[in-house]
């Protein structure tokens, strides 16, 4: 089994069809298919198996992809590291976020950028499944999560800070204007915009129980699948929201503001989450263990 090989089966896995892996590669099909057997031969398994769509992988191919993706990533990470000894911290981190995590990962990522000015920096926003699944597979080198959020063996995370959940409210939504806390029997009959009932955190569930705990139910006009819809719905007018409250900082010029429950202490940390079982170069590695000094990075 070679680099080369894995190479190969990987781009078949992730364009769904030889042709599309030849394109990709610039190669002919012909030379793919005899690789990718030649490998399910050497392996005694069959990779690929036949969909309506395309080609699928077998359960075996699926554990191979994950091996491959992970081995191909620490090779590339290994030529970065070797590259940059005797010539400082160089290289560059590949970053995803949450967007509930923003106010968390950009004065980190600052500082870091500040300390380290040659390393490059990739970042992007995503969903904690795909960076989650993009952190496994090597393509992500860290990222900013919510505890809590993963199950995956290897992953190491470090707590950044801690949030209170609050209600997410705009003067025009807001139940009781100029009081926090806010009693909970205010919340009866207020429209709710939460997130959906399978969210990884499950931030509703603590809000619902009090309410019933209460003698009402909550009045939940609309589930979201994302923390920025949800604001979004807010600032709209369609009601309040129960988020992190530290969301609020990513809005420094929108009405939203956030307002304790009375009664009720939700608390939700903000990990820094990297996968140990990828070897990193001296660049990922200083990020991952990275301690800003009181001041730097402060956005603003």
């Amino acid at each position: 089994m070679e680099t080369r090989q894995l190479k190969l089966f990987c781009a078949v896995a992730e364009e769904g069809s030889m042709s599309g892996a030849a394109r990709k590669l610039h190669i002919a099909q012909p030379q793919i298919s005899r690789q990718i057997a030649q490998l399910e031969q050497e392996l005694g398994v069959q990779l690929f198996r036949r969909g309506n769509k395309g080609i699928l992988l077998t359960e075996a191919g699926e554990s191979l992809c994950l091996q491959a993706q992970q081995l191909l990533s620490s090779i590339d990470q290994t030529a970065l590291y070797v590259r940059s000894l005797g010539s400082g911290i160089r290289g560059n981190v590949r970053i995803g976020s949450l967007y509930s995590t923003v106010p968390y990962a950009m004065p980190y990522i600052k500082a870091y950028h500040e300390a380290y000015p040659q390393v490059e920096l990739y970042i992007r926003l995503g969903s904690p499944q795909e960076l989650i699944s993009d952190l496994n597979k090597g393509e992500l080198s860290a990222v900013f999560l919510r505890s809590s959020s993963h199950d995956s063996v290897g992953l190491h995370e470090r707590v950044l800070g801690e949030d209170e959940l609050k209600l997410i409210v705009t003067p025009q939504s807001d139940p009781m204007p100029g009081v926090d806390p806010i009693p909970i029997e205010k919340l009866e009959n207020i429209p709710m915009c939460l997130l959906r009932s399978d969210d990884l955190w499950a931030y509703h569930e603590a809000l619902i129980k009090e309410c019933q705990r209460c003698g009402f139910s909550p009045r939940i006009v609309c589930q979201c699948f994302d923390t920025p819809m949800a604001i979004q719905l807010v600032q709209a007018g369609f009601g309040v929201s129960f988020l992190p409250a530290s969301i609020v900082e990513t809005h420094p010029h929108s009405e939203i503001s956030a307002k304790a429950v009375k009664g009720l202490s939700v608390r939700s940390c903000a990990v820094l989450v990297w996968n140990e079982n990828v070897y990193q170069p001296s660049s990922v590695e200083r990020f991952t263990s990275f301690e800003p000094r009181p001041g730097q990075g402060r956005i603003g």
